[in-house]
């Protein structure tokens, strides 16, 4: 779970993922919307990768198998020594203007990193 994305939205974690603890595998995602179930809310993923050797897909079909869309999952090759994130940033804003334009949703922002 990336902190700065659950401080902007309220984003359903596991009992055992927090700030400040260590990610270990096998800790089971929160559950995929149905897409055909009528929804107000809205979800938003982010995946990042830091070198050009490593590849997205894996990360971008756990969101998309999640029920995010493809056009509301921002992704980057970026390093982890690099502060700034431009897709980052987008899903940030993204979220703000859903917030922003409909309060009465819900909205999420799973993220593989």
């Amino acid at each position: 779970m990336v902190p700065r994305l659950k401080k902007e939205l309220r984003v359903p974690t596991p009992a055992d993922r927090g700030p400040g603890r260590p990610w270990r595998p096998g800790t089971p995602p929160p559950a995929p919307v149905d897409p055909d179930l009528p929804s107000a809310d809205i979800r938003i993923g982010y995946a990042r990768c830091s070198t050009l050797g490593q590849e997205l897909d894996s990360q971008l079909d756990a969101l998309s198998k999640h029920g995010i869309r493809r056009d509301k999952i921002f992704s980057e090759k970026i390093s982890t020594r690099v502060r700034v994130r431009p897709k980052f940033e987008e899903a940030l804003r993204t979220a703000r203007e859903v917030k922003a334009h409909a309060p009465h949703c819900r909205s999420s922002s799973p993220s593989t990193k």
